[in-house]
């Protein structure tokens, strides 16, 4: 995939600080892994992209090269070599890269109305199961798109199985979206669906009568969500402030929104509190891939 640069946006750009250009003539490089672009076509990924570049030079005042930054290792290994200053990962992968890369920190982290990120086994509401393992052999249905976040827990429940969710169920759907998968279920359809629990909580709101056929059988443990990380040393600090502050105030310009619109995202946040322990919980329930056997 070729390096993508936002176009149309030279109204809306101000000149980079004299740091970052002086030491990056191209502009900060902002690398993002591949996963984040599950079931998404390249020219759906290009219209994905092009706008992030262009808000993080509108917003932050400092000049962005936004590339594809390849798996959680390629890209932790470049952001190690400063060859790509800033990295955006899904929050898990994030835990999983630090433990070859402890050097690497979280900027900011990307917030879809809660910070604290679940997965929901969801039947209906008269299907008397109590765990997963009973819907061996029937139909799941997942939605496009769906986060990492969801596939591990989707294989996590099938665990005592000795089989990933793509065997262990008859078959697993892909409607649209989660409202779909939802939909799907109380149809009978398919027997569960799997969702983010923001999905969920958003489907109570709108079909309150249709949710209430739907019963959560599992929910998953905290994940945490979607972050931008940097490694110190490689972007100075002042640039590294109006990267922090730029993002943070995202969601205050019509740019921005339509940005966040477009990424399924309510803001950019300062990391919590809790992000570090966050991180360390979840890899000790989902070790990296090298690290599963």
């Amino acid at each position: 995939m070729a390096i993508l640069v936002a176009g149309g946006a030279g109204s809306l750009l101000v000149p980079a600080s004299s740091q970052a250009g002086d030491r990056y003539p191209n502009g900060v490089r902002i690398g993002m892994v591949n996963s984040l672009f599950r079931d998404v076509p390249e020219s759906t990924v290009n219209s994905m992209m092009a706008p992030f570049s262009a808000v993080m030079q509108a917003q932050t005042g400092v000049r962005g090269e936004l590339i594809p930054g390849g798996d959680m290792n390629v890209l932790a290994d470049q952001m190690s070599a400063d060859k790509i200053q800033l990295g955006v990962f899904h929050g898990i992968e994030f835990g999983w890269a630090r433990i070859k890369h402890p050097e690497l920190r979280p900027l900011a982290i990307a917030v879809n109305q809660d910070r604290h990120v679940r997965a929901l086994l969801i039947v209906r509401d008269d299907n008397p199961i109590l765990e997963a393992l009973q819907l061996h052999d029937q139909v799941l249905a997942m939605p496009q798109q769906s986060k990492l976040h969801c596939h591990l827990f989707a294989d996590k429940c099938c665990y005592a199985s000795h089989k990933p969710a793509a065997q262990f169920f008859s078959k697993v759907t892909t409607p649209p979206e989660p409202e779909d998968a939802l939909e799907d279920v109380v149809d009978k359809e398919a027997a569960a669906a799997i969702v983010d629990a923001v999905a969920f909580e958003g489907f109570k709101r709108q079909k309150p009568g249709r949710a209430s056929k739907l019963r959560v059988v599992l929910t998953s443990e905290v994940f945490p969500t979607a972050v931008i990380a940097y490694k110190p040393g490689c972007v100075d600090e002042a640039t590294l402030a109006k990267f922090r502050d730029g993002l943070r105030g995202a969601n205050q310009s019509i740019m921005g929104r339509k940005l966040l619109t477009l990424w399924r995202l309510t803001s950019f946040e300062a990391v919590p509190s809790d992000y570090e322990s966050t991180l360390s919980e979840i890899i000790k329930s989902y070790p990296p891939p090298a690290f599963s056997k």
